[in-house]
């Protein structure tokens, strides 16, 4: 009989060597009972070979050939060393087994059909019974098989638990109440077949189920019911029998983890009336997200936001091998107002990359014990036409939950796979790179919230490489469309660090970069229109900072007119856009940690635009409560330090007002969120850094409500040099003007005597001591420290009244020069600011 052609032999190669390593087969055995040449087996058996000529009729007689055989004692050098496991010790009652069960194990393994062709393996006493079922579960409609097949299998686990209780287990070694332990040599000990199992696949359940039962009593549980026991059982059976994958992908949830970002603060008498304000802007800001407990009472009976569902980030920790041999942590993460259940399974279905078909969920949970350490068995079905399936048993329910799902979505990427839609080689690396990306953003934006610019996660040369890693593992995404989740992932990460980069660019003075920036991210949002569309909330984190740039370049004509400016800022339509990308299907489908963040940044620096550029009442009294709502949204996701300063730049607004009572107030609600984050262990630098916009709004306040120019000086060089150190340049201008502004009531107060309260011995203001001044190198810093370097050491030591110009003058080259950098060679054009400093009607009170 000429030799059939066969698919792919993996299996058939595995089944051999489970012969040589179990039943104690040896090489010529194996050739002579299949009748092919000793050194072409030996071929196969190494992998020098991918197919062996074989057919259906050699296999019979090879399985045939094991049952009368008797294990060999002897084999050759070359055997011993190639064989991986050692000889099982009852070998013998092994080969008998195989008499019982038969050569359809190895048949399937080489891709032929089992021998009598029958699709269920049962004894032949139940086969009847057993088929019955299985064509009546076909009459089923899908949706009613999950729940007719969760009753039947509870029935039957109650008859067998009901039955072993019965039955004698006086020559077991082990406790009535360990049904699993039972199990187990029931299934290594028992001369029955167990048809449902081939040999080798009843030698993995045994492992397999050792292995957990030993893993479970390691972490205190003792006790197995029989139904515990079972359903371990037939989870196993089941994974163990589903199709395997090529590149033997391997997904383990390790850990889960839970973070409220939320922060709330209760009302205090200290700003009991802004508090009032604060709460009713947020509850109105909630009710547009549809955020639960957000319009449970109006707007006007709201006392605070207790009632709000917290805002939560889950990390779901996982092992993962896509090649046999690495196993590398990955993390996977999703932040939302959901529940922490609901967060868990976004994280999972997101970050697995499950397209829209299949991402629906549904699930089914049940205790198999009454008792407190019970075990949970959960099924998984994912899709709405085409659908997969998991089970998993375990004791955490959550993780059982998200094991359960990890499973029914890797029986869909196999399925991808081996349609040739998906390469799980690359999907294996992907996951791997992008879960280390995102880690390494993580770090980098939580470092920026935290004003920690010094630190290694904030250099430019850090956030690039993250950008640049990001493009070069899209190069190796291919572009089919079930990539588009990965793809859409590694675009996200560049654009966040593109957008940090421009964000460093922008305080720090460094406009032409920014100006760079900006053009190679419009660049790369136009390569995928559908990647431009999904990610509408990072485009309005930039486009909150490409404001900025504008303001400080000073050449938009419309964003310097009155009548124009809301109409070019469009906050309305980015409002609309932002909460537009809250949609099923999106990798934005509840508001998280992006869609709060840009509605932060939109609002809060819209609102600070108008207060640089505006002298209209009502226009700054609606510029105030954008900061509120900036401020709630920050809060939402735990960014204190914006959302104080956001409250802080409204009681700046106030101030300009002529408010008596909420700039206090906005001053002690932004000190004490600031203060939050401020430790014994942090320079004296670095927290007049962090609490430099309070200073500013504390000067102003003392300069213009409480006339007391001598303490807003001290304000405002306290602000001066916490902005120095960290190298934010606006608000160094910001501080500059308003020492010039305070100078002129300062006729008779030294210059020394003024810095002396601010720049103490540690501090000193000298050649030397520029750099700690200034640890960041900036330009701008620098030319400030020249400046007061310069002052100090006058012997003349002049009254600020006499220096007022120098301060003023500084700020409005500050502006200038941003303006010029950006200008087209030869303007001779002016920056609007520098113009209004000069002038000295800029951020003058508004009667």
């Amino acid at each position: 009989m000429s030799k059939e052609s066969v698919g792919d032999q993996e299996a058939l190669r595995e089944m051999l060597h489970f012969f040589l390593d179990k039943l104690g087969a040896t090489q010529v055995e194996l050739s002579q009972g299949m009748g092919v040449s000793r050194p072409v087996v030996i071929d196969f058996l190494n992998g020098v070979k991918e197919r062996l000529p074989i057919d259906r009729e050699g296999l019979i007689k090879l399985c045939e050939s094991l049952q009368n055989g008797k294990a060999s004692k002897r084999k050759s050098k070359t055997e011993v060393e190639k064989t991986t496991e050692q000889v099982e010790p009852n070998s013998k009652e092994l080969r008998g087994l195989l008499k019982e069960i038969g050569v359809d194990e190895l048949l399937e393994s080489a891709g032929f059909l089992p021998e009598k062709t029958k699709m269920i393996r049962v004894t032949p006493e139940r086969f009847f019974q057993v088929a019955q079922v299985v064509a009546l579960l076909e009459f089923l409609d899908f949706e009613d098989l999950l729940p007719t097949t969760q009753e039947f299998l509870a029935i039957a686990s109650n008859k067998i638990a009901i039955a072993s209780k019965k039955s004698s287990q006086e020559n077991s070694e082990y406790r009535d109440n360990d049904s699993l332990g039972h199990l187990i040599e029931e299934l290594r000990r028992s001369c029955k077949s167990y048809p449902t199992l081939g040999l080798k696949l009843r030698l993995e359940v045994i492992d397999k189920l050792e292995r957990t039962w030993k893993r479970l009593k390691a972490g205190g549980k003792t006790n197995f019911t029989r139904q515990e026991a079972i359903a371990l059982f037939l989870s196993i059976v089941i994974k163990e029998q589903m199709p395997k994958d090529v590149a033997n992908l391997r997904i383990r949830v390790q850990k889960l983890e839970f973070q409220t970002l939320s922060r709330y603060i209760n009302a205090e008498e200290e700003y009991s009336d802004l508090y009032h304000q604060f709460v009713q802007i947020g509850h109105q800001a909630e009710c547009d997200l549809n955020t639960p407990g957000s319009c449970l009472t109006t707007q006007l009976e709201a006392k605070s936001l207790d009632s709000l569902t917290p805002v939560i980030m889950a990390i779901v920790t996982c092992s993962l091998s896509h090649d046999g041999k690495s196993n590398e942590p990955i993390e996977w993460i999703y932040t939302s107002g959901n529940t922490i259940l609901e967060n868990a399974i976004g994280a999972c279905s997101l970050h697995m990359g499950l397209t829209e078909d299949v991402a629906n969920v549904s699930i089914s949970t049940k205790t198999l014990d009454s008792s407190i350490d019970s075990l949970v068995e959960t099924t998984v079905i994912l899709g709405n036409q085409q659908q997969y399936q998991g089970i998993w048993v375990d004791r955490d329910s959550i993780i059982t939950m998200l094991q359960a799902i990890v499973y029914a979505a890797k029986q869909w990427l196999v399925d991808q796979n081996t349609n040739g839609k998906l390469d799980l080689e690359i999907y294996g690396s992907v996951c791997k790179a992008l879960s280390e990306l995102r880690k390494r953003l993580t770090r980098a934006r939580r470092a920026f919230q935290k004003f920690q610019f010094l630190d290694q996660e904030c250099q430019p040369a850090e956030i690039k490489k993250i950008a640049d890693t990001a493009r070069e593992e899209l190069k190796k995404i291919p572009k089919e469309n079930i990539y588009f989740s990965y793809r859409l992932n590694f675009y996200r990460c560049y654009f966040l660090a593109k957008r940090l980069d421009l964000r460093l660019s922008n305080f720090q003075g460094n406009i032409s970069n920014a100006q760079l920036l900006i053009q190679e991210i419009e660049k790369v949002f136009e390569e995928d229109e559908q990647v431009k569309e999904e990610l509408v909330p990072i485009q309005a984190l930039i486009q909150s900072e490409v404001y900025l740039y504008k303001l400080s370049c000073g050449h938009e004509p419309d964003l310097f007119s009155q009548s124009n400016r809301s109409k070019w800022l469009g906050l309305k339509e980015w409002d609309i856009k932002i909460r537009g990308a809250i949609k099923p299907g999106s990798c934005y489908k509840d508001p998280g940690w992006d869609v709060y963040l840009a509605l932060s940044e939109i609002y809060g620096n819209v609102a600070r635009i108008e207060f640089y550029l505006c002298d209209q009442k009502t226009t700054l009294s609606k510029a105030a409560e954008y900061f509120l709502r900036a401020a709630h949204y920050a809060l939402r996701i735990g960014l204190t330090q914006r959302a104080s300063r956001w409250l802080a730049l409204a009681g700046r607004i106030w101030v300009r007002l002529g408010d008596g009572n909420l700039p206090r107030q906005a001053s002690n609600f932004a000190n004490k969120l600031a203060k939050t984050d401020l430790t014994a262990g942090h320079s004296q630098n670095f927290c007049q850094a962090v609490l430099s916009e309070i200073y500013l709004l504390d000067g102003e306040y003392l300069l213009f409500i409480q006339d007391d120019p001598t303490s807003a000086l001290e304000c405002f060089l306290k602000a001066l040099k916490g902005s120095v150190y960290l190298s934010l340049n606006r608000r160094i201008c910001d501080a500059l003007f308003n020492i010039s502004r305070c100078s002129q009531k300062l006729s008779n107060f030294s210059t020394k005597e003024g810095l002396s309260r601010v720049f103490k011995e540690e501090d000193h203001l000298s050649e030397s001591n520029k750099n700690k001044l200034n640890p960041i190198r900036n330009r701008t810093s620098e030319k400030v420290l020249d400046l007061l370097c310069s002052l100090w050491s006058r012997e003349d030591n002049p009254s600020w009244f006499q220096v007022r110009g120098e301060f003023s003058e500084l700020a409005a080259q500050t502006w200038q020069e941003w303006h010029r950098n950006t200008s087209e060679p030869g303007a001779t054009t002016k920056h609007p600011i520098a113009e209004r400093i000069k002038s000295g009607s800029w951020l003058c009170q508004v009667k």
